[in-house]
């Protein structure tokens, strides 16, 4: 039998990133993105040396410097395409809040803080996130 009192609390949290920030950023820098022909034209030719690059790979091919230059300069051009890092920053900042609700839950799962104590705000490395005993951290930020 499904806990209720679980069930609600996962729906609560599942509407609360839906309204956060981060999901809001995300979703209007990938609409810009899509809406800029220039990024998307770049992302299929990245794709399409990515895949030029796998079939070599595969087939036991040896890449040549050419290949490789030919997708690093890619992968350079997609880098300054403002539309793209826009997108790739919203993204970071989401996965990074999605990451931290996850540590949250694994942590009580497994009965630990996660290396951190809010009772004497220790931390050990890279075992908090920043921000108060509320918000999953321990208040160690930077640490």
């Amino acid at each position: 039998m499904i806990n209720n009192e679980i069930t609600e609390k996962a729906g609560l949290l599942a509407d609360a990133i839906a309204r956060s920030s981060e999901l809001a950023d995300l979703r209007s820098t990938e609409d810009a993105m899509t809406a800029d022909t220039s990024a998307q034209e770049l992302i299929a030719e990245l794709q399409k040396a990515q895949e030029r690059f796998m079939e070599k790979q595969q087939g036991g091919g040896e890449l040549s410097e050419a290949d490789k230059n030919a997708v690093d300069e890619i992968e350079t051009k997609v880098e300054g395409n403002p539309a793209i890092v826009a997108y790739m920053a919203a993204q970071d900042k989401f996965t990074v809040m999605l990451d931290s609700v996850n540590a949250i839950l694994a942590g009580a799962i497994a009965g630990s803080s996660g290396g951190c104590s809010c009772e004497d705000n220790t931390c050990e490395p890279g075992g908090c996130e920043p921000g108060g005993c509320g918000s999953g951290g321990c208040g160690c930020s930077g640490n």
